[in-house]
């Protein structure tokens, strides 16, 4: 039987099985910006998953638009998809519950809505910032600038209140004008640190809410006579590839985003199974890689040291 399928190029027909499981065998994937380096990593941990359970992958980017993202699930919900991943929602609560019903199971990755039926896939934001400002204190910095977004998110605020908990877990008051916000990518940490810069704000280290804005702080400090980490040292948020390319290499809390992927592809496969019941939350705790933006400067003499 082998050798006739082989020689007729017999290959199983994934649209009749559907009409007979009445399943498409489609899951969509919905990410609010492919080109930023943390979200390519968690789609091809939900390829992955999708591939050994024989799924495809319908992928939507809306490039952080909420209006684009809500007709990207009005097309999800016409094409009849089995399940829907939502990474980072850009939509309000309100908005996301409405366009999402209908389509069951879904999982939402970094994103809590009251009143949803849903899968959560939560990342440690608050503790993951709280481990940089600790690690930032213990290096002997004082003044701590965070870096944020300019516009409302959850994920953000996350790590706000994160940063507040580190700062009141070492003994720092917290004082507001240590709180500098910008766009998401590099341009906007450059920005951010320009007018921190210009405005006379005295900090020795900065915590970014995410790897390019801390990169874009960096790049900004570097090219106006700051040195990093000596003036200042750096940690950014979300563990890209790209923290390791600039020199110096960028401290991060790393997120383990192909296992993010992986696992949001995995429990909507349950869902989809009846393994799983809807509503639950998933923790995925991050680590801190400490690199060159952020070493103790005892570690600069320790090295003149040995080198002489």
């Amino acid at each position: 039987m082998r050798a006739a399928i082989v020689e007729l190029g017999y290959r199983p027909n994934s649209f009749a099985r559907g009409l007979v499981t009445n399943q498409s065998l489609v899951i969509g994937l919905v990410l609010p910006n492919i080109s930023q380096p943390y979200y390519p990593e968690i789609a091809r941990g939900v390829e992955d998953g999708a591939y050994e359970a024989d799924y495809s992958v319908f992928l939507s980017h809306t490039a952080s638009e909420p209006l684009r993202e809500l007709r990207a699930l009005e097309r999800l919900r016409d094409h009849r998809v089995d399940g829907v991943i939502i990474c980072n929602s850009r939509l309000d609560d309100e908005t996301l519950r409405q366009a999402i019903s209908g389509l069951s199971p879904v999982v939402l990755v970094n994103r809590r809505v009251p009143q949803v039926s849903s899968t959560v896939i939560w990342t440690g934001y608050d503790s993951g910032a709280a481990m940089a400002v600790e690690h930032l204190y213990a290096i002997g910095r004082r003044r701590i600038v965070y870096l944020g977004f300019n516009f409302p998110n959850e994920v953000d605020d996350a790590r706000f209140r994160g940063y507040q908990a580190g700062l009141e877990r070492v003994g720092l008051p917290f004082d507001e004008q240590l709180v500098i916000r910008g766009g998401n990518q590099f341009r906007g940490g450059f920005d951010a640190m320009q007018r921190a810069h210009t405005s006379g704000i005295e900090a020795d280290a900065l915590f970014a809410t995410n790897d390019l804005m801390a990169i874009g702080a960096m790049r900004y400090a570097l090219t106006h006579g700051i040195d990093v980490p000596g003036d200042l040292a750096i940690v950014g948020f979300g563990g890209s590839d790209v923290s390791d390319m600039v020199t110096p290499d960028l401290t991060t809390v790393s997120m383990p985003l192909y296992l993010i992927g992986i696992t949001a592809m995995q429990e909507l496969l349950q869902l989809l199974n009846g393994t799983n019941e809807q509503d639950r939350q998933l923790n995925i705790e991050p680590e801190l890689l400490v690199r060159g933006s952020s070493v103790a400067s005892m570690d600069f003499s320790d090295l003149c040291r040995c080198s002489g």
